[in-house]
């Protein structure tokens, strides 16, 4: 006959029973929260980011859904170097000012990629700094080196100076209607000399200083250290070897528009000179091949990259900073005030002036308050 267990025991069973089983319902329940809140700081944290870490691109018009891409690239503005933050990044494509070497970056990035095309350079630049200009041009040579396929520039409005040395080596050249191509040149520094002033604005008291005369001392070492100073004029020497320096890069690029263009160097110097050029004496010059619309232009760059009609899309890389959720949801970040905008815009084109050789359509004026 079997032995019955002590009451106790079926207690002890029965509690141990519970431990364990709701031990076990809690770490499944930790586990199940725990995943479920990993997931959503996932989620939380891509619809947060920039849009830019999850899609490269921004689509400007035809089929979105296609493979088959021709990326714009945007050249407005005065052309400088590099961006020096993420401020400069930022602000360039709201005031109008375009990176060269930014430029060239994304000519890089855009070889690397199968569904990009073709290349729709779109210009509508004065010009600018010199090396800036070259870093576009050298970006679209390497691009079409490295992938064989089509760039095209396209001349909105204006492309004067350092917009012309930057669009040279592209396939083709086309101009909108009305436009003004040309300025090949070197614009140099100008020097200020105050001829026995009596009175500045400016000065210490804010409402100008004015005396029987104006004493000023600039200690430098060095001959022509101090060159620049209003106070004082420019040797002989001093004109000599600066103009030595603009003939220099006014050379180089003479060179550099006849080898990619075709055109004799002799008549870049002794015929055109710096002038700036309807589309029709552009064409004449072969800086240009003709007057053609934005759409037209498209439509010849498709047809050279074999796409069909209505079957591709115009991309360009993403600028917009604001997350992925409030476009999601059709918020957009605010634009910092025009004050902010015009403020930044006036410290490029101070730091702009100060360089000694640019390519560069217009005057440049640095105005601090």
């Amino acid at each position: 006959m079997a032995r019955s267990l002590p009451p106790f025991w079926p207690s002890v069973f029965h509690r141990c029973g519970v431990i364990f089983f709701g031990t076990l319902t809690f770490f499944f329940t930790l586990g199940v929260v725990g995943f479920s809140a990993t997931v959503f700081f996932a989620l939380l944290g891509i619809l947060l980011a920039p849009a830019s870490e999850t899609s490269p691109y921004e689509h400007i018009s035809g089929k979105e859904s296609s493979r088959d891409r021709i990326l714009q690239i945007d050249i407005a503005g005065p052309i400088l170097g590099s961006p020096q933050s993420e401020e400069d990044i930022f602000f360039a494509p709201l005031v109008g000012v375009t990176y060269g070497y930014e430029v060239q970056r994304q000519l890089a990035e855009a070889a690397k990629d199968k569904t990009i095309q073709a290349v729709f350079v779109n210009i509508k630049t004065p010009g600018g700094t010199i090396f800036g200009s070259q870093a576009i041009a050298e970006g679209i040579r390497r691009y079409r080196k490295a992938t064989q396929k089509p760039v095209y520039a396209f001349i909105e409005g204006i492309a004067a100076s350092g917009g012309v040395w930057a669009m040279v080596t592209a396939d083709q050249i086309y101009a909108d209607h009305g436009s003004m191509v040309g300025s090949i040149g070197i614009l140099g520094p100008s020097v200020f000399y105050y001829d026995r002033p009596t009175s500045l604005d400016n000065g210490l008291l804010r409402g100008g200083v004015t005396a029987n005369s104006i004493e000023e001392r600039t200690l430098s070492a060095g001959r022509s250290k101090d060159i620049g100073n209003p106070f004082r004029r420019l040797t002989p020497q001093e004109i000599q070897v600066l103009q030595a320096g603009l003939e220099q890069e006014y050379t180089k690029f003479i060179n550099h528009v006849a080898q990619a263009r075709g055109i004799d160097p002799s008549v870049i110097r002794n015929e055109m000179g710096a002038m700036i050029f309807s589309n029709d004496q552009a064409q004449r010059y072969r800086l240009i091949d003709g007057t053609r619309s934005r759409s037209e232009t498209l439509n010849a760059l498709a047809r050279a990259a074999n796409l069909k009609e209505g079957e591709y899309a115009i991309v360009r890389f993403r600028r917009d900073r604001s997350p992925l959720i409030n476009q999601l949801f059709g918020v957009q970040s605010p634009p910092p005030p025009l004050e902010t905008q015009r403020a930044w815009k006036q410290e490029q084109l101070c730091a702009l002036s100060q360089l000694r050789a640019l390519a560069y359509y217009g005057s440049l004026s640095c105005h601090r308050q």
